[in-house]
């Protein structure tokens, strides 16, 4: 299946949950590969999702090489706790440094878990189909199955203040980071998949 048929699949399993209200975007979405790690307490397990959203199992194959890896970590672990020692004091000179923009750009999540930008960054963790779903009366992500969808977060509408492209970011027509902003004053980013990303930048 390509990705524009997966896509158009995901949206169509999106809308089954969102009846009741207009929507006027969808767009498939994945977590930020830097977005901190969920708190386990905030981890959701959608149903409709293979695994409940986690990591499939790893086969005999895979932990045999995983150990291999892990033990080579270990082996080679003092050299490289020598070389974080002595780049230590430049690194962290360099953070030092930064600008205000720059700090502003590397903070994937302000706001804390508890603010609406956390909610929808713990609720885009998991693995499996995503959706965001901007609608005249909610903004929501959505688990979108093999067969049902369920909502995995949402907030009223007039609480999204703005969708920002996060530019300096890697991005083409397929793929662009966005950084959605909370009246709270909270933000998060997340990863849009797919044309029409654009549509959502500058959302209220």
């Amino acid at each position: 299946m390509t990705s524009a048929r997966t896509d158009a699949a995901l949206r169509e399993r999106a809308m089954t949950v969102l009846q009741g209200d207009r929507v006027a975007h969808l767009q498939p979405v994945v977590s930020h590969s830097q977005m901190r790690r969920t708190p386990r307490r905030l981890r959701p397990r959608p149903r409709v999702l293979a695994n409940g959203g986690r990591p499939a199992p790893l086969s005999a194959g895979q932990r045999t090489a995983a150990g291999l890896v892990g033990f080579f970590s270990w082996v080679t672990a003092p050299l490289d706790f020598l070389g974080d020692l002595l780049l230590m004091p430049f690194r962290g000179l360099a953070w030092l440094c930064r600008s205000k923009e720059k700090r502003r750009r590397e903070k994937h999540l302000n706001g804390g878990w508890g603010s609406a930008a956390g909610g929808l960054a713990a609720a885009a963790s998991v693995r499996g189909g995503r959706v965001l779903a901007v609608g005249e009366r909610q903004v929501s992500l959505v688990y979108a199955g093999e067969y049902e969808a369920e909502t995995g977060w949402s907030v009223p509408r007039d609480q999204l203040a703005g969708v920002e492209h996060a530019d300096w970011d890697t991005h083409h027509e397929q793929r662009a980071t966005l950084r959605f902003h909370f009246r709270d004053g909270s933000w998060c980013d997340v990863i849009a998949q797919g044309g029409g990303w654009r549509a959502l930048v500058d959302a209220r």
